[in-house]
């Protein structure tokens, strides 16, 4: 395990992302980190999945959160712009079955990123119960992580797991609301992170930055000071790591 790296969205370079098979394939490749997204179906039910809508990854421009699960799951989940009918078996997978083959990998962990658009559509509380609901036979080695900030203020109030901010902004308000917060995990977008003679805010966090493929970028990334960097293409990022040591 390189424990440096996040698996982001599986390993969608090579399988649809987010998919239970991305994920089984990342692990078994020695991934210490994944890093999934969560929307809310129209029936309660937290998926896999990026966009609120699942144009890119079924063809069809269905809102997830205004569609049941049942319905969603007569769609293929295969990426097809990508991978054409390579995969058109699969199906979006459901918070669950991802917890189910997490807990097969004891040792790794699980950074489930709450989307917006779910958080909007049912409440803070509501979309993070459901999701904590369905990850709760693995919650030890789960992360949950967002953009919105009203969420990961429920988590600590109400649950207190670990929590990760994803920062909308680089700027003194979101350093000062970091600083309230306190959360363990400070994620940013690597084109918002400012030149190297600029320090990253110091705090109780490790910072996280996304989303980096070339080894010459995750190398010049962790010598810049991130603790950890999401790739697409974590087995090969593994590899080279290795060998660079």
């Amino acid at each position: 395990m390189d424990s440096r790296l996040i698996a982001h969205r599986g390993e969608p370079l090579h399988w649809p992302e987010n998919s239970l098979r991305g994920f089984r394939a990342v692990l078994e490749a020695g991934a210490a980190y994944v890093e999934t997204d969560v929307h809310i179906t129209a029936d309660r039910i937290p998926v896999l999945c990026h966009g609120d809508s699942l144009l890119r990854i079924t063809g069809q421009d269905v809102p997830v959160t205004e569609t049941t699960l049942a319905d969603i799951l007569a769609l293929p989940a295969s990426h097809p712009e990508r991978f054409g009918d390579r995969f058109a078996s699969d199906r979006i997978a459901t918070l669950s079955e991802f917890a189910s083959l997490l807990a097969e990998w004891p040792k790794a962990c699980a950074f489930l990123e709450i989307k917006s658009a779910s958080i909007r559509a049912f409440g803070v509380g509501s979309a993070v119960d459901v999701m904590l609901e369905a990850s709760v036979g693995v919650r030890t080695q789960c992360i949950p992580i967002s953009f919105e900030y009203a969420a990961l203020r429920y988590l600590r109030t109400n649950t207190g797991p670990p929590v990760g901010w994803v920062l909308p902004e680089w700027n003194d308000a979101t350093h000062r609301l970091a600083d309230a917060l306190g959360p363990e995990y400070l994620f940013v977008n690597r084109r918002c992170v400012p030149g190297p003679t600029e320090p990253l805010w110091p705090g109780p966090w490790r910072w996280v930055v996304y989303t980096a493929n070339r080894k010459s970028d995750i190398n010049r990334l962790l010598r810049r000071g991130f603790d950890l960097v999401e790739t697409d293409n974590i087995s090969r990022a593994m590899r080279e790591l290795q060998e660079h040591r």
